[in-house]
């Protein structure tokens, strides 16, 4: 075969099994599913035994009806609550008796033995079939007859298990077994059936399969007893194969249907539970084997409950070690993740920390960018305030060089001619002065004027609306606006004010003093914003 073919083949098969593992984990979910609703179905079979109940209260109710209840109550509480079922059968048989119907008198005791068998009760089980005259049975009570014994020695091979016991009732078995087939119709279902069993104790796994399949696909309905019955005896027949995905599948589905069903009188949840064990499911295991025991502790039959409790311990008692495993897992963990948690406090305290000096340090490094800001935003305007100025005097020195040429030209002229009268009015200190000062001034006020050309509107925009400056006609600035002017430019000192326009100190102050008091905003800050007009954008 070539490596192509194998390769395939292999996945073929992963692929199978993993698509098997698949539809039983989803068959798991499903049981999981029924059990949280059991109740439901509990209560509809509640519902159907009142309904029987309430019928037999009725007035009027013959022989044949009464007996008819006595038996549907019987069947609905055989497989549902033992002692409830025994006291509807001894009634039935009471009641056959009181009639001295003989064939009710026949179908009453052979149901009694069958249910005591199904209890574990086989000495009172064979008693009663003992008790049972078999030449007087025939049709469907013969077939009871057979099928009751051989249930009967079935369930004490089982029991015995040993080579001295169990042997001979395997014999019995057989016989009854053999009978058994001999009365039924070869195309009934129940000849079928025991087909299947004869197979099954032959060991003929897969002709008894193929019979159950077919029972279990074609001719039972899910939810029903008889499902759940025929799909245990498939697992059964799986497990003998070592097919155990198959055993596993077919002891869900009888367990869904005991559930379904209302059987409390079941075996397939506690081998469901077995099984899970045994592959380490511990968690899944431990619940369906405690709601097997709940459902043997309702249904109050001694067998039951002795089934059950050979194996609840071992597995009860391994739920227990894997929970203080993971106890234990999980307290070393907590103390792990308790010195995590110290470490991390520590590290939290430590960036925290750490994020505080950064914080200061942020802060302390944004002052410091608004300060640099500021400064280099002054030293900007300086710069241009400067270089204007420095433009401006330049130009004015010069002007005032050339006048001073022009002025000692003029008096060595008239000092040649010797017009003595002339130099001293030329010299005469008021004239010159003033005239210089007003020229002085309004070079000052133009200069001014193209560094902060908006400057007098903004002034007055800090101005009461009635209290604005009104220039005359002519005047670029006057006094009020030559000493804020000054104070725009740096010069901020009342003394330095006073000697640059000619004024008293006290002049000055009073200036400064009237303006502020007509100021819109407050009067402290108002040299602030006069500092902020025309400034130049950063």
């Amino acid at each position: 075969m070539s490596k192509h073919w194998v390769t395939l083949l292999l996945g073929l098969l992963i692929g199978s099994i993993g698509y098997g593992q698949s539809a039983v984990d989803s068959l798991l979910q499903e049981l999981d599913a029924t059990l949280a609703d059991s109740k439901v179905y509990a209560e509809k079979k509640e519902v159907r035994i009142r309904e029987l109940k309430e019928q037999l209260k009725a007035p009027g109710v013959d022989s044949m009806t009464r007996y008819g209840l006595y038996d549907q109550l019987f069947e609905a509480y055989r497989l549902y609550r033992f002692d409830s079922a025994m006291q509807f059968i001894f009634t039935k048989l009471e009641f056959a008796e009181a009639t001295g119907r003989a064939d009710w008198i026949l179908d009453s005791k052979l149901k009694l033995s069958a249910v005591l068998t199904s209890a574990g009760m086989y000495k009172e089980s064979l008693d009663h079939l003992e008790a049972v005259e078999r030449e007087l049975l025939s049709g469907t009570n013969l077939e009871f007859y057979y099928h009751t014994y051989k249930l009967l020695y079935e369930s004490l091979r089982d029991y015995a298990s040993d080579d001295t016991y169990a042997p001979y009732y395997d014999l019995k078995v057989r016989a009854y077994q053999d009978s058994l087939l001999g009365t039924l119709s070869p195309d009934s279902d129940g000849y079928l059936l025991e087909s299947g069993v004869l197979l099954l104790s032959n060991g003929k796994l897969e002709a008894a399969e193929d019979i159950y399949r077919d029972i279990v696909n074609e001719r039972e309905v899910p939810g029903t007893a008889a499902y759940a019955r025929a799909a245990a005896t498939l697992a059964h027949i799986y497990a003998r194969q070592g097919q155990q995905g198959l055993q596993k599948k077919f002891r869900i589905l009888s367990a869904i249907s005991d559930i379904q069903a209302a059987v409390k009188e079941n075996a397939a949840l506690t081998d469901l539970a077995v099984q899970l064990y045994r592959e380490g499911d511990i968690p899944r295991a431990n619940r369906y084997i405690e709601f097997a025991l709940a459902d043997a502790n309702f249904y109050n039959a001694r067998q039951r409950k002795v089934e059950i409790s050979e194996v609840y311990p071992i597995i009860t008692g391994a739920y227990q070690m894997q929970i203080e495993r993971q106890k234990a897992i999980l307290g070393r963990y907590l103390g792990i993740i308790a010195v995590i948690s110290v470490l991390l406090v520590i590290a939290l305290v430590w960036i925290y920390w750490q994020m505080r000096r950064l914080a200061r340090a942020r802060k302390n490094l944004h002052q410091a960018n608004v300060q640099l800001q500021e400064l280099n935003q002054q030293l900007k305007e300086a710069n241009f305030v400067k270089e204007e100025y420095i433009g401006h005097f330049l130009n004015q020195c010069s002007v005032y060089i050339e006048k001073l040429e022009n002025y000692q030209k003029l008096v060595r002229k008239n000092v040649l001619a010797k017009k003595m009268n002339t130099l001293l009015e030329m010299t005469e200190p008021d004239a010159i002065s003033q005239a210089e000062l007003k020229e002085f001034y309004a070079n000052f006020d133009a200069a001014f004027l193209r560094l902060y050309p908006d400057f007098v509107s903004e002034f007055n925009g800090l101005l009461d609306k009635g209290e604005r400056v009104n220039l005359k006609n002519g005047e670029l600035l006057n006094t009020e606006l030559r000493i804020f002017a000054l104070i725009r430019l740096g010069i901020a000192d009342s003394n330095k004010i006073a000697h640059f326009l000619r004024y008293s100190v006290n002049t000055i102050y009073n200036y400064r003093a009237q303006i502020k008091n007509k100021s819109s905003i407050d009067r402290d800050q108002f040299e602030e914003e006069v500092m902020k007009i025309g400034a130049i954008p950063a």
